[in-house]
């Protein structure tokens, strides 16, 4: 079996005091069609927007 190019496990995400992200696990393997499905609001954008690091505060 491939090992995953992205992994994600217990992945937590906070502004403050508000939990964006909560124990959010997943893998994404090579030459597979991945989707990121769910209501407006679930944390979609913002579980793409940390694997990309679009979160990180740089000084």
């Amino acid at each position: 079996m491939d090992e995953p190019i992205i992994k994600a496990e217990n992945l937590e995400l906070w502004y403050g005091e508000h939990q964006a992200l909560r124990s959010v696990s997943m893998d994404i393997m090579p030459q597979k069609i991945t989707a990121l499905i769910g209501p407006s609001g679930c944390g979609k954008s913002t579980f793409l927007k940390t694997l990309n690091r679009m979160n990180d505060l740089v000084p």
